[in-house]
């Protein structure tokens, strides 16, 4: 069997990780348990796990050069990412989350500059050269995470157009969710995830023509949609959870590597690519940051 080959699209940033006994009260100043610095962002983690998993992963993003970059370079390097980088707008800067993890619990506090994909000075650059060169149907899945979407629903639409399963990555809602939506076949969402119209989130992806659809909610079991119906899929529970930064990014990854490697023909293919998702996400829970369970 060909190694599966990924192409995952949408935002990278800088995270700064640190694991505390507690969140600080107003004034107070902590020491820190441990530390961490790893590229991050939802393609991007999803990536280095389907690289993880066994495939070939590329990441298709925007981040400007310096001191940053570089320490996202060398991080996605290690974790067997390939990266290509679309035009930036001069004055874009890096997308930092500061990530403060609480021992015990694994529950964890984010701060974020927030989704730079239309920041910065200067006039946005047209990515038309940069798309050309990339070839969507060499791969046997894209993923998309709904950032930098000027690069995604071209890459998607061509992807799928080629016979290429697209998957979304939806943590939240973004205004060009519905569009991006046209291209894709398999939809697994957050508990987060509201569209702009409102009402139910599996009606409204059926609805927007999404095949495959689900929405994850954390420990908790796993809603689905096929066109065969509605169904609940059991997630195991994870004993000794240390950190749950990143679960969802890396259930995504573990999700579009068995989508690569078995295909995504029937409800049975689906659930069991979500089986596998949430296996990988559990297995990334159980130390600190996003970078140790990896091995």
């Amino acid at each position: 069997m060909p190694e599966p080959a990924g192409l995952f699209v949408g935002l990278a940033t800088l995270d700064v990780v640190q694991l505390v006994d507690a969140l600080p009260r107003p004034d107070e100043k902590i020491r820190a348990l441990d530390d961490m610095l790893a590229a991050g962002g939802p393609a991007t983690n999803a990536a280095v796990a389907f690289a993880r998993s066994g495939g070939r992963a590329t990441l298709v993003t925007r981040v400007p050069d310096g001191p940053a970059w570089d320490l996202m370079r060398g991080d996605l390097a290690a974790g067997g990412v390939d990266v290509l980088r679309a035009p930036t707008a001069q004055g874009r800067r890096v997308t930092v989350a500061s990530i403060l993890v609480t021992r015990g619990t694994g529950e964890r506090a984010v701060v974020s500059t927030g989704d730079r994909s239309h920041a910065g000075a200067g006039v946005a650059l047209e990515p038309t050269a940069f798309l050309d060169a990339i070839d969507a149907a060499a791969y046997s899945v894209l993923l998309c995470d709904g950032h930098e979407a000027d690069l995604a629903i071209p890459l998607a639409a061509r992807a799928r157009e080629a016979g290429v399963p697209v998957v979304l990555d939806g943590g939240s809602w973004k205004p060009t969710t519905a569009e991006l939506l046209r291209h894709v076949d398999a939809a697994v969402v957050s508990s987060a995830f509201r569209p702009a119209a409102g009402g139910d989130v599996l009606d409204y992806l059926s609805e927007a023509g999404v095949p495959y659809a689900a929405v994850t909610r954390g420990a908790s079991s796993i809603l689905y949609r096929t066109s065969t119906g509605d169904g609940e899929l059991a997630v195991e529970p994870v004993a000794g959870v240390v950190d749950t930064l990143g679960a969802g990014d890396f259930f995504h990854g573990g999700f579009a590597h068995h989508v690569a490697a078995h295909g995504l023909h029937d409800e049975a293919g689906f659930m069991a690519a979500l089986a596998f998702g949430a296996g990988v996400a559990g297995e990334s829970i159980r130390s600190f940051g996003t970078r140790a369970w990896l091995g």
